[in-house]
């Protein structure tokens, strides 16, 4: 199904917005010290990130690759709707769980000070989604942590998710006038994304809302497409926005990420490899607002989140709320048709016929 003329325009107008939205932050700060951040920023870009003429070949060899990805997803896409088939059919109940502890365990250890930045001590200094949006930072704000932290309970819980899910895009916003705009244009999609998400589909699997009557209608039951189509184009454009003001503009606090982990790409220098992983970090991005190639996406970035936690030993509780979504995505796929509604029973059903 194509995406409507509405759609459109959002995804053009988000990617405008998200793009001259300024300067922006990525989780880099989160590994390195404040000192070193400064001091990286300051040195000169690798010659790879100044050449036009390789950057112009690289950047039509990154061309042809999407719309050769765009054209093996589309021949491909009955095999994968059949292999998920069953997945898929889970996905009313499973994605909204993914989406309820990915979201709330990150917002929770984050509000308990559990997720610090580099060279702050564990549980010591209560943060606001993110590791280096530390709350005692703003005077007289630190017991925002508190109604955080309730916040994520209540998810984790799955009692009064759509409520729950209100108050994470009230922090969103909030956040975003204590901290400054690019906490909104970085961070605040990838949480109000999840929250917006279970506006729509409710609590899930293993909630206690089942227990409960509902507490608040579905938002925009009426029109799925324009939710699905808003969350696909918020995930995909701030991931596109990243590869291109950060890993692109500020290569070389990437390729220090990767000289403490001590990776080995095959003997690649670094500067090639930071400049591949910005490639694919803008391809991914460009590819999930449009809609294309959901699943194959989402599984991609899935295994490399958990290689690159693995590998910098951080933890997978960084980017829960991630997790979250695009394991909804890979159970969901990329088809914009509401499969969270339990089905109608037909006239024929209701006769016995």
């Amino acid at each position: 199904m194509a995406q409507p003329v509405s759609a459109r325009i959002v995804l053009g107008l988000s990617i405008g917005l998200i793009l001259t939205s300024g300067s922006v932050a990525a989780h880099e700060p989160w590994l390195l010290t404040p000192q070193e951040v400064q001091t990286l920023s300051l040195q000169s870009v690798p010659e790879l990130f100044r050449s036009p003429g390789l950057l112009l070949v690289f950047a039509l060899f990154a061309t042809l690759t999407v719309f050769a990805a765009v054209l093996a997803g589309q021949l491909l896409r009955p095999t994968e709707d059949r292999i998920f088939r069953r997945l898929s059919d889970r996905s009313r109940d499973w994605g909204p769980l993914c989406l309820r502890l990915g979201l709330g365990t990150t917002v929770g250890m984050n509000a308990l000070g559990g997720l610090p930045r580099h060279g702050t001590e564990t549980w010591s200094a209560p943060t606001l989604f993110v590791p280096d949006m530390q709350l005692t930072l703003i005077p007289g704000w630190d017991w925002l942590a508190l109604p955080a932290l309730i916040t994520s309970v209540l998810l984790v819980l799955g009692l009064g998710t759509r409520l729950a899910a209100l108050g994470i895009l009230g922090l969103v916003g909030l956040g975003s006038c204590l901290f400054s705009i690019d906490f909104i244009a970085y961070y605040g999609f990838h949480f109000a994304a999840p929250a917006f998400l279970l506006l729509h589909v409710g609590s899930g699997a293993l909630s206690l809302d089942r227990l409960l009557p509902p507490s608040l209608p579905p938002l925009l039951p009426s029109a799925p497409v324009l939710v699905w189509s808003l969350v696909q184009v918020a995930m995909g454009a701030t991931f596109a926005a990243i590869a291109v003001l950060v890993k692109f503009l500020q290569p070389t606090l990437l390729i220090a990420i990767l000289e403490h982990g001590d990776m080995w790409f095959f003997g690649l220098p670094l500067p090639v490899v930071a400049l591949i992983m910005m490639a694919i970090e803008l391809m991914a991005g460009v590819l999930l607002a449009l809609g294309q190639l959901i699943r194959p996406i989402s599984l991609l970035l899935l295994c490399a989140f958990s290689f690159f936690a693995i590998s910098l030993q951080e933890t997978p509780l960084l980017h829960g709320n991630l997790y979250g979504v695009f394991l909804f995505f890979l159970l969901h796929g990329g088809a914009p048709v509401d499969l969270f509604q339990r089905p109608q029973t037909t006239l024929v059903e209701a006769q016995g016929i």
